[in-house]
């Protein structure tokens, strides 16, 4: 299988989704799943009949343990340089974002539920060789796109947008429940407000989430933008 300049694969590293995208020479890996995420990507990449020197850069769209918590390994198998948001990359980040909750009641019981029987963040799993601020040009690594900062589900949430308008979007937008793509965890609701504000305006053609499937700029403009109670303050 070959992949096209700039085609985004979605691949399993295990608990959330992961991205390849393919540059001019090698590929760009967007988030690193969960423990036991090296030997699957030697897979993924086997099918591509690439090998794991061949990737570039690793980027965290955020750093819950499900996006990050197979960093180390990936990290040593390919030896890229990792790259994370500045208000990211620290442990206290973590922990105050996902205690603290305004997405809606269901969500914050869902979290509740689920947070109790999900492991911990450890604090040295995340090294950043890059700190992102508010944009990152990644023609360097081979890939016409750039990275935003997008907070809103976390204080140092990054999306990835390529020059022919895909968008990497990381828990931005969730597509696992009916009807909605609002995350289950939000950190700040006017933020992540105005973070979609900002995306209506760059406007990509279609979102890759870090849970479920494509979302297209119909469905976001839909599902997001049209429903007021997602922009008004409160959490509720």
């Amino acid at each position: 299988m070959i992949m096209k300049k700039n085609e985004i694969k979605r691949i399993n590293l295990g608990g959330s989704n992961s991205y390849l995208i393919k540059g001019s020479d090698g590929y760009i890996l967007v988030d690193t799943g969960i423990k036991g995420a090296g030997k699957k990507l030697v897979s993924e990449l086997k099918i591509l009949n690439a090998k794991p020197e061949n990737i570039r850069l690793i980027i965290l769209t955020h750093d819950h343990y499900d996006h990050t918590q197979g960093l180390m390994e990936v990290k040593q198998i390919t030896g890229a340089p990792v790259a994370i948001h500045e208000a990211e990359n620290a442990l206290p980040n973590q922990e105050q974002s996902l205690k603290v909750n305004e997405s809606s009641f269901l969500f914050r019981m869902i979290v509740k539920v689920f947070g109790s029987i999900t492991p911990k963040q450890e604090l040295n799993d995340i090294i950043a060789d890059i700190k992102i601020y508010n944009e990152m040009d990644l023609n360097e690594y081979g890939v016409d796109a750039k990275l935003y900062h997008v907070p809103g589900h976390s204080p140092g949430s990054v999306c990835l947008i390529t020059a022919d308008n895909q968008c990497v979007i990381g828990d931005t937008l969730f597509n696992m429940f009916p009807g909605t793509h609002y995350p289950i965890i939000v950190y700040n609701r006017k933020i992540l407000a105005d973070t979609y504000k900002r995306l209506s305006i760059l406007n990509p053609a279609v979102y890759y989430p870090g849970h479920g499937k494509p979302i297209t700029m119909e469905m976001f403009q839909k599902r997001v933008m049209n429903r007021s109670k997602y922009f008004k303050t409160g959490g509720q």
